[in-house]
């Protein structure tokens, strides 16, 4: 019997070139489903009309009703450059950034991969160094190393799945932030 379901989800895929340091910049993030938005306030300066409207329009980084009032349903005191927004307008993934600078030419293991988040609460985080064992796996140029692939949100399961640069797919429940499979995946073999 084949069955077939829709799955509903974003994906990133980050590039083994080094990164320029990401700049914080205001930003709206819909849930899925369209009912849901997430708004990020970058703190400082602004650059750009968008970001100065985002500001006049909402007090606070945080979720709101799409069409409602400007009253936030929950607010956060971080900044993230990426998010993904479970549709029910509870559940909320914090991405940490996938491109770090280096020290000393090593990578620094101990900054935030993942938080999870329910109603603007923390049930989880997860460091680097909580996900990835062995540091002279990760992509690494002079001043920069990588520590995910790809991460792909599907909302209709309530699951993230991290591909690592080491090669293993990490899936997590979003409802409790726990690990739920490791998977190695298979190495590619050369054709001849």
């Amino acid at each position: 019997m084949i069955c077939a379901f829709a799955m509903v989800f974003c994906q990133e895929t980050v590039s083994a070139r080094p990164a320029i340091p990401e700049e914080a910049h205001s930003y709206e993030q819909l849930s899925p489903n369209g009912k849901y938005v997430f708004v990020m306030l970058a703190k400082g300066r602004n650059k750009g009309a968008r970001i100065d409207t985002l500001k006049k329009r909402y007090e606070h980084s945080g979720l709101y009703r799409v069409g409602g009032d400007r009253k936030a349903l929950w607010t956060v005191n971080w900044y993230a450059s990426q998010v993904h927004v479970a549709s029910d307008g509870k559940y909320l993934v914090r991405v940490g950034r996938k491109a770090l600078p280096s020290i000393n030419k090593q990578p620094d293991m101990a900054q935030l991969a993942l938080a999870f988040y329910e109603n603007g609460k923390v049930l989880s985080k997860y460091l680097i160094e909580d996900l990835v064992q062995d540091p002279n796996k990760l992509a690494k140029s002079d001043n920069s190393f990588l520590w995910a692939k790809r991460i792909a949100f599907d909302d209709a399961s309530g699951r993230l799945t991290v591909t690592l640069v080491t090669g293993q797919d990490v899936a997590f429940n979003v409802r409790s932030g726990k690990i739920i499979l490791i998977k190695a995946r298979a190495a590619k073999r050369n054709k001849k």
